[in-house]
């Protein structure tokens, strides 16, 4: 299964569709992204509309949890059809790869709030409990998460974490393309041009 990984999209439509021409250049069999669409500089509704016709696995971001829980941080007038879709949206969702079992999520988990970066060690790694429960478990092996806006390729217990960045203007704005049958990660920049950036392993 090869895949495009869409990170934190935050309503930038023009880097969304870098993205998703990328994961049609290489052929990906999924598009999944990472939730945390809204809330951003733009209109949500364009970015929702890419990801819907793309056909894309979208799950929910804490700022998606936000909006339909009432509190968006950007004022934006969703309509009735769109903040159903949003409230919709699962917090995981799980996929059968070659080399093992993938967890799609947007922090941690179930906990859109959890973050792991490439520096977290020492006591801020042995508090993330639902990392270790979801490593420990040996359910998974892979998992591919969001939140942080680090591009990240890093295992802990055998549990591989991808982070697909953001789509955030100033930050770097990323995507990642797995390929869970080679077992590889390809980060890409979309800007100024789209090019890959690094590669794991």
């Amino acid at each position: 299964m090869r895949v495009l990984a869409i990170g934190d999209i935050h309503t930038e439509t023009e880097l969304l569709e870098r993205a998703l021409e990328l994961g049609r250049a290489n052929r990906v069999d999924r598009v999944l992204s990472v939730g945390d669409i809204v809330d951003g500089p733009n209109s949500p509704l364009p970015c929702i509309a890419a990801l819907r016709a793309a056909q894309a696995d979208v799950i929910r971001g804490n700022h998606e949890r936000w909006v339909t829980e009432g509190h968006p941080l950007e004022p934006f007038d969703y309509p009735d059809d769109i903040r159903a879709w949003l409230a919709e949206l699962p917090a995981t969702r799980e996929y059968d790869t070659p080399t093992g079992r993938l967890l799609l999520c947007h922090g941690i988990g179930r906990n859109d709030m959890m973050r792991l970066e490439p520096d977290t060690d020492g006591y801020a790694l042995e508090c993330l409990d639902e990392l270790w429960q979801l490593a420990r478990s040996r359910r998974y092996r892979w998992m591919i998460a969001g939140h942080t806006h680090v591009p990240m390729v890093r295992t802990v217990e055998g549990l591989t974490v991808i982070n697909a960045g953001t789509l955030v203007l100033l930050q770097e704005p990323c995507c990642v393309i797995g390929d869970f049958r080679a077992g590889t990660v390809e980060h890409y920049s979309l800007l100024p041009d789209v090019k890959l950036a690094r590669s794991w392993p």
